[in-house]
This record gives structure tokens, sequence and C-alpha cells, in this order.
């Protein structure tokens, strides 16, 4: 084994990688269709819960169809791009929230019974769940730019979602400050959700602020261990150098020691 072959097994042991850290830069999703519909969902639960008069309620309805509708061609389209059959390709929870979108087309009276209530958070679960799962792979620690660009975008919607939600916000500043320390699990008690739809809403806020600030925390310090790594390689390159000119400072004097007694022999030769 050379050098570089050893110098190549210690770094892959330590688990550096040679480039560093990847490049920060903005990815478009695989399925821009499924991510609009799991988040029309979410504006659409609350005109179907909150709506004061019925045509709130019946344009949520109308945007669950909407919902429906989006899934329906995304899953098509998911499906007729692989290779294993639309069986294969189905993807389970897609196909509770298409199945859960349907039933929320159906109009329905306010307030909610209890079945019901249980019945629309197990969908809004469902949608959550969705939704992380599909944006992970987009907030890995090493993509800081795309994290705090999420952030900011999930921050400016839950600001306006306590806005409308939560009548004791009067502001839109207020919303958005309402939704940071909720996010950020401080509370301070100066704004707090007092109705049913702003709590409900301040429970998912909670999950997805947990979620971002582990990863921009982690984004921080991966780029902070990337600039350790970006040392330590620097050093290793360095030394690497100085290895080779070691190496070759000891071949040179080897040849050297080696011709001379070749050459003195060479020598007595010709005197005899």
């Amino acid at each position: 084994m050379n050098l570089y072959q050893t110098v190549s097994s210690v770094l892959a042991a330590r688990g550096i990688r040679r480039n560093g850290m990847k490049k920060l830069r903005l990815s478009w999703p695989e399925r821009p269709m499924l991510l609009i519909a799991l988040i029309l969902s979410i504006p659409a639960f609350y005109l179907v819960l909150t709506g004061a008069q019925p045509s709130y309620r019946s344009a949520g309805h109308w945007l669950y169809g909407v919902v429906a509708t989006m899934m329906s061609v995304d899953i098509l389209v998911t499906c007729n791009r692989g290779q294993r059959g639309w069986v294969g390709d189905l993807s389970k929870v897609d196909l509770l929230v298409l199945l859960g979108a349907l039933a929320s087309t159906w109009p329905t009276e306010s307030p909610w019974s209890n079945i019901e209530w249980l019945l629309r958070l197990g969908y809004c679960g469902v949608v959550f769940i969705r939704l992380a799962t599909l944006l992970a792979k987009y907030v890995a620690p090493h993509r800081l730019l795309q994290i705090v660009t999420l952030a900011v975008f999930v921050l400016a919607i839950a600001g306006a979602g306590f806005f409308w939600l939560e009548p004791k916000v009067h502001t839109y500043a207020d919303g958005v400050w309402l939704a940071f320390i909720t996010g950020a699990t401080v509370g301070y008690g100066d704004l707090v959700p007092s109705t049913p739809a702003s709590r409900i809403f301040a429970a998912f806020i909670v999950l997805l602020g947990y979620a971002l600030f582990s990863v921009v925390t982690a984004s921080i310090a991966a780029l902070l261990v990337g600039e350790d790594e970006k040392r330590f390689m620097r050093g290793l390159h360095s030394d690497m150098r100085m290895l080779r000119e070691e190496i070759a400072a000891l071949r040179a004097g080897l040849r050297d020691s080696l011709s001379a007694p070749n050459s003195g022999a060479g020598e007595n030769k010709d005197k005899n």
C-alpha cells in the first residue's frame, strides 16, 4: 500500500470527505404538486373549522376538492414513472391523504361531533407527517441556505395563521411574534392561543419548531466542524508534501550510497 492509499484509508476511517462540505444550493422538489396539495389542505381545514359563514365552509370543502384532484394527478404521474406497477409505487400515506381529502369534500355542519374531531385531527396528523417526510431530505444539516429559507417561509405563514385564527392578535407582527415564541417553545405569556383553532395550529407549530430549530443548530455545528475539517486537510496535505520530500531525499541518498561502491570497484579494476 502506497502513501496515497494509506492517507485515503485514514480519511475514510475518520469519515472525512475529500471535497469537504457540500455546496449550499436550493433544489426544486421532485413532486411539487404533492407539496402544494399538502400545503393547501391546511387552509382548507381551518376554513371548514372556523367558517363563521356557510360560504367559508363551502370554500374549505371546495379547496379539499382541489387537494384531492392534485393528489390524484400526482399519484398517477408517479405511478406512470415507476417500473414496478402502480401497486408497488403507490404510497399508502399518499392514498390515505387522498381518501381523507375526498371525504372532507362532503359538506358538514358546525360544531363538529367528537368522532368528526378525531377523524379530522387524525387526518391533519397524517398530512403533517407526509409533509415532514417530503421536506426532510431538503433540510439536511449541510443545506443551511435551504433550512433558513424554509424557516423564514414557515414563520411568515405561521404569523398569518395566528393573525387569522387568534382574536387576541390584532396585527400581523403580533402573529409573527406569537408564531416565533410558539415554535421556540419560549412561552412568555404575553400572547397565548385561546381558541380551539389557534391551539391546534399552535400544536403543529411547536412540532415544526422543534424540528427546524434542531436542524438549524445541526447546520451551524456542521459548518463549524467543516472548518475544522478544512484545517485538518490543509495540515494533512502539508505533512504529505513533507513526507514526499523526505522520501525523495532518502531515495537519492540510497542511490548515491549504492552507486559509490560500484564506482570504487570499477576504479580498482582499471588500476590493475
